[in-house]
């Protein structure tokens, strides 16, 4: 599964039926897997909860947390990491403002990258302690995706 995972996304995923059509398959299995006791390593719990983050559908994305957090509880960091971004995702999608800094968004007229709004009472020891880098390098982050953006489009 992770292979074809990451096929998907070198593929463009999301810009091809095909690859939405094995993404759908990936959530369903994932959520049987839960729901059968299949999943009992760090690793399993890492791996399905990053299937899941990239879904859009709230309720992939509250067993993405659930997963992610399973996974770190046994010892696997970067559960932290995946717990955030589900976190970010779950607020995006109800138009508030994400917590640690997960989510950029492309504003077409603008041609630009920008890092949708951030909470202002998180803090950087928060975002390290979950993997996530501090806010003045998240913006750093949007300058170098824009300038990436101005040097493909001046070639």
């Amino acid at each position: 599964m992770h292979a074809e995972v990451l096929d998907d996304f070198r593929s463009g995923g999301g810009m091809n039926r095909e690859a939405l059509a094995r993404q759908t398959e990936r959530y369903q299995l994932v959520h049987e897997w839960h729901a059968n006791g299949t999943l009992v390593s760090a690793d399993d719990f890492l791996w399905a909860s990053a299937a899941l983050v990239t879904s859009d559908a709230p309720k992939d994305l509250d067993l993405a947390s659930e997963l992610a957090l399973m996974a770190a509880e046994l010892g696997e960091k970067r559960g932290f990491t995946v717990q955030a971004e589900a976190a970010d995702k779950l607020l995006v999608a109800q138009a508030r403002p994400q917590r640690y800094g997960t989510q950029y968004i492309f504003e077409p007229v603008h041609q630009r990258w920008k890092l949708y709004p951030v909470d202002p009472l998180t803090s950087d020891v928060e975002r390290r302690s979950m993997g996530i880098p501090s806010l003045a390098e998240l913006l750093q982050n949007v300058e170098e995706l824009n300038d990436a953006l101005r040097k493909d489009k001046d070639e």
